[in-house]
């Protein structure tokens, strides 16, 4: 193996590839493959590793800065827009024009306005999507997602994967592994739930991932269950369904987890 300006040839980046290839495999790093038409059903049938890069992307401490000091600024942000149902209905009035997803779950919204349907405890699991924009230099947020927020147990292993790499093959990649962020997100998610269930109070009271069907992202949903069962020692009972309608929940097809209060 050899570099080109300070770059690995090509036969030093396929190596890494099948290095890294091999690693997912050992460590979890694994989604269903759309190949095979039970891997979104059967665990343990069908798996290829994650989409990854080799590498971390190159990022200025200041931007990485800058982006933890805002987190929980758009989370307060997020947190009292929820609180406001008219702004929301009247923000979001042409979308649900133009979006059937978002018109029913304004739908919903509605009925619980109407009802006066209020929560004193909520939870919210974000997360922020940035990019930066080389013409300004500048951290640009692309978006924040509130409703569908994946990869909390995938992204935290790929941080150990771009380390392992960095270390294996040091010498051509002239990086220090020592300078790639840890990612906690899978045990935050975890103990994020587990807080929000404990300030609920109520021992019947249950949590529960409800996903679509042939879901081939389940491993990362296993691991926020993994962290949930070692590190919070919560009682974990695993089911499969999904929604099929407002009124009908059907089993078994995907999963969704429920872990309760009675040890």
């Amino acid at each position: 193996m050899s570099t080109t300006e300070g770059k690995p040839d090509a036969d030093a980046v396929e190596e890494m590839a099948r290095e890294a290839a091999a690693w997912c495999a050992m460590h979890g790093l694994v989604v269903g493959d759309r190949a095979d038409p039970r891997s979104g059903t059967v665990p343990g049938v069908g798996l290829v590793h994650a989409p990854i890069s080799l590498l971390p992307s190159r990022l200025p401490e200041s931007f990485w800065s800058q982006a933890c000091e805002l987190a929980p600024l758009f989370n307060e942000l997020v947190d009292r827009v929820s609180l406001d149902g008219d702004f929301l209905q009247d923000s979001l009035s042409k979308t649900r024009q133009v979006d059937d997803f978002t018109s029913r779950l304004l739908d919903i919204h509605r009925k619980m306005m109407d009802a006066n349907k209020k929560e004193n405890i909520r939870l919210g699991l974000h997360r922020s999507d940035y990019m930066l924009d080389s013409e300004t230099n500048s951290l640009l947020q692309i978006e924040l997602n509130t409703i569908s927020v994946s990869f909390p147990g995938l992204c935290s292993i790929v941080t150990e994967l771009h380390r392992t790499l960095i270390n294996q093959y040091g010498n051509l990649l002239c990086l220090d592994a020592k300078r790639v962020p840890g990612n906690e997100a899978s045990r935050q998610f975890a103990k994020a739930l587990a807080k929000a269930w404990d300030e609920f109070n109520v021992d019947s009271a249950v949590v529960m991932m409800i996903v679509q069907p042939e879901e081939r992202n389940m491993y990362d949903q296993y691991w926020l269950v993994k962290y949930l069962r070692e590190s919070i020692f919560f009682p974990v009972q695993m089911l499969k369904c999904y929604i099929k309608s407002q009124r009908q929940i059907c089993v078994p097809l995907t999963i969704c987890y429920t872990w309760r209060n009675n040890y």
